[in-house]
């Protein structure tokens, strides 16, 4: 009896399943992949994805290629992969903010809970409470007696619609300061105003107050972590500081276009997960603050959903309003 040339056969409901996912990310990726930065480059997100998109290259032999789209804010590059073919060649690179601005804006070009679909996560990272080295304080019980001594002071962030800005605002909640608010377009921008003495701090990922502290720009007080960071053992964590609740991280991950097929999906977040547990990546990772956080497409999902709703009740608590987003002008 001849038997036919078959590829393979698929029997039974779970095996046709089982055989769909095969067959969507067989040969995929056959052509090179974008991934999206709405970020600067340079920027902790961008530096963050890069790492990873750098080893997904190598994985998938073929390039793997970070674009950043920066702002005004962060809007115009989530929406760019809202709005692309959901074939998993175009991909989005962010961070915690992907959970904020739904919370902070309304009227978004896009909607993040049907236009896009949660991958895998890479990393997360606490925030140092970076203060400005002319201020002369060595605690947080220093800058905070200073603050009320001095009502003039001010914080800066990347804009009040950005995690560090709301850290701060927790943070001037929680210890009843009053202190004016400066947005600055980047890291780099808030850590030169606060070497400068422009503004009293900021909270800075840890890796950028580490190179701040190490040039003297900076100096880092305490991190919003639940345990010292590696980078600033010396460093005690805000609780240790006395400032409680204050346990906040930036997280960082990956999406895709709502519709890409589940089989690509799963391959994504598998080869992630391959990259995470290279010793080199988790070094490169290790040297900017940040720890490898690995999950399946549907638990990273869940997460992304209970950070929603916790930075939901976060905001309401600190009586923020969503503000109209405003698109930015075409030239």
């Amino acid at each position: 009896m001849k038997i036919p040339k078959i590829v393979f056969v698929c029997v039974g409901v779970l095996s046709l399943a089982v055989c769909a996912v095969a067959q969507q990310s067989g040969n995929y990726p056959a052509q090179p992949v974008k991934v999206v930065v709405p970020y600067p480059a340079g920027s902790t997100v961008d530096l963050i994805g890069r790492v990873v998109a750098e080893k997904l290259s190598q994985i998938w032999g073929q390039p793997v290629n970070v674009e950043n789209r920066p702002g005004p804010g962060t809007v115009p590059g989530a929406n760019e992969v809202a709005k692309s073919k959901p074939d998993g060649y175009t991909l989005l690179s962010f961070g915690i903010a992907y959970v904020f601005e739904p919370l902070v804006l309304t009227n978004l070009p896009y909607d993040s809970e049907k236009d896009l679909v949660a991958v895998a996560p890479y990393a997360r990272q606490p925030f140092a409470l970076a203060a400005s080295p002319s201020l002369g304080v060595k605690s947080v019980a220093d800058l905070v007696a200073l603050a009320k001594a001095k009502p003039g002071l001010k914080f800066g962030s990347l804009g009040s619609t950005t995690p560090v800005y709301f850290v701060a605002e927790q943070f001037k909640k929680q210890t009843q300061i009053d202190m004016a608010h400066v947005s600055y377009k980047s890291t780099i921008d808030a850590n030169e105003a606060t070497a400068k003495g422009e503004v009293a701090f900021w909270f800075s990922p840890v890796a950028v107050a580490l190179a701040g502290a190490k040039e003297g720009k900076v100096t880092p007080l305490a991190v919003t972590a639940d345990k010292r960071s590696a980078m600033l053992p010396q460093v005690p964590t805000m609780a240790e500081a006395g400032v409680k609740n204050m346990e906040k991280a930036a997280w960082f991950g990956m999406w895709a276009p709502a519709g890409t097929p589940a089989g690509i999906i799963e391959k994504i977040a598998k080869d992630i997960s391959s990259v995470l547990e290279s010793p080199e990546v988790r070094e490169k990772l290790s040297k900017m603050g940040a720890e490898p956080m690995s999950m399946t497409p549907s638990q990273f999902a869940a997460f992304v959903r209970g950070e929603t709703e916790a930075n939901r009740l976060f905001l309401n608590e600190l009586g923020v309003k969503p503000q109209p987003y405003v698109a930015p002008k075409k030239e």
